[in-house]
């Protein structure tokens, strides 16, 4: 996956919290290992030189680069089996020739003709009595295999004083570094492999369609007795916008402004004179198709048009408990031929707006919304209103939506943020596909985004159909 600059702080601002968790919990996690758990270590030191003239017994000869050479064997003289046996043998402290090898360190001092030899231990005093041992052995060790050799002490092992490690302030450093590398790695394969959606622009840019609509997340608060109209939740249930006053007024007004600005781009969508037919649909359940379906057929109502408000969710409709209605008689029983319009129809508190509810469930939902009556009812109701407002199931789950399709004039879809992914999406838009349906574009729902700018998503609607 290419991730933009954008991307990439998009990603960071995102998880800055984890980012800066990981790597505080990083520092402070070497810090503490390394001042209270890491036992202290101790070197001691001796420095050895190597006689060029001696060594090499030849005047016209580079006599460092030799030297350097000879250094080189000799270090290697020092690191065999032999050597390391023994030390331990004259050292008189329970060391192995292997456990020596590894507490050892033997190299040569910036290409000089001294070598160094090194021993870290825990306990201080044999650090210095092993380095002490090497310092004596050395000598008649390398000459006993090379006669012509000439060492000598430059500087003496002495006890340290003070440990030589852990490095705690490096060490804490790695462990920050550590931290910060390992949370930004989280996060972005975190949002690589998390197929939630997380935004509208992600959509638009995903899917190649528009996002007219993008409402809030709106905690509700407890219902008294007295309420009348529920206030709204978005992707909850009970959620008609409220007629007076809240605790949490600024963040309705956010939601109420959302659905005006939903209003207007689905005007500025269908502009074609006469009635507008209207599905508002989901790719699964609980993605607050039944809440914006209705809230939006308030908006259309509010500001003057003659609004239907059709539950075609002949399983699981929910519009008769948000406006309090009665559920049967409605749209099955309509369909059905046992009821005329005049006796489902039924009037809610907004004047302009009326609803027909689900009715009795059918045991062929699917065939009712796709029979010829269906589009003769639409043919009969649309000489009454300016919009027809079409609560479907979801797509996902059954077809009936399918079969509304080629009687509306197009499909809102309804995702919510961090709930709905994109396989459920793309599946959706592939039904839609086959069945020649006209998506008109993503209705967000629960949006956890800056709701400040109101008229962004608009201008981001435009931008995308000119």
């Amino acid at each position: 996956m290419e991730y933009s600059l954008t991307d990439v702080l998009a990603i960071m601002i995102k998880h800055f919290l984890l980012i800066v968790l990981c790597t505080f919990l990083g520092f402070l996690s070497f810090y503490l290992v390394n001042r209270y758990v890491t036992e202290p270590s101790y070197t001691a030191q001796v420095k050895m030189y190597v006689n060029p003239n001696e060594a090499t017994g030849s005047g016209d000869l580079n006599e460092l680069n030799y030297a350097q050479k000879v250094i080189t064997t000799y270090i290697n003289f020092l690191k065999t089996n032999r050597f390391y046996q023994e030390v331990a043998e004259g050292s008189g402290l329970s060391y192995t020739a292997d456990e020596l090898k590894r507490m050892t360190t033997i190299q040569s001092v910036d290409n000089t003709e001294i070598f160094e030899i090194s021993v870290t231990s825990n306990d201080p005093m044999d650090s210095y009595l092993l380095a002490g041992t090497m310092q004596e052995i050395t000598p008649g060790f390398i000459k006993n295999i090379k006669d012509s050799s000439e060492i000598s002490i430059v500087d003496p092992v002495v006890l340290p004083e003070s440990p030589s490690g852990p490095n705690i302030l490096l060490n804490t450093l790695v462990g920050g570094i550590l931290g910060l590398l390992l949370s930004v790695m989280a996060s972005f394969l975190w949002e690589a492999f998390n197929v939630k959606i997380k935004s509208k622009e992600e959509l638009v840019k995903r899917y190649s369609i528009p996002v007219i609509g993008s409402i809030p997340y709106y905690k509700r608060r407890e219902k008294s007795l007295f309420d009348f109209i529920p206030i709204p939740v978005v992707g909850k249930r009970s959620l008609l916008l409220a007629q007076r006053g809240d605790a949490k007024e600024e963040r309705r007004f956010d939601v109420n402004e959302a659905f005006q600005e939903l209003k207007t781009n689905m005007r500025f969508t269908l502009f074609h004179g006469g009635c507008k037919k209207i599905i508002i649909t989901s790719p699964l359940p609980e993605e607050g198709k039944s809440t914006t379906s209705s809230n939006l057929a308030i908006k259309l109502a509010q500001s003057g048009e003659r609004v239907l408000l059709l539950d075609c969710d002949l399983r699981k409709g929910k519009i008769s408990s948000y406006f309090k209605l009665r559920s049967k008689p409605g749209m099955s029983d309509l369909l059905s031929g046992l009821l005329s319009e005049k006796e489902v129809i039924q009037y809610t508190p907004y004047e302009k707006l009326q609803v027909i509810t689900m009715g009795s469930i059918p045991p062929n939902p699917a065939v009712l919304l796709g029979s010829p009556q269906l589009e003769e009812l639409f043919q009969r109701l649309e000489k009454n209103y300016d919009y027809i407002i079409i609560d479907s199931p979801p797509v996902n789950v059954v077809s009936d939506v399918l079969s509304l399709a080629k009687s509306v004039d197009g499909i809102a879809v309804v995702v919510r943020e961090g709930v709905t992914t994109h396989p459920n999406v793309a599946n959706a838009l592939e039904k839609f596909k086959l069945a020649d349906a006209v998506v008109l574009g993503f209705i967000i729902n629960g949006s956890s985004r800056n709701q400040g700018k109101r008229s962004k998503s608009y201008y981001y609607y435009q931008g995308k159909n000119g």
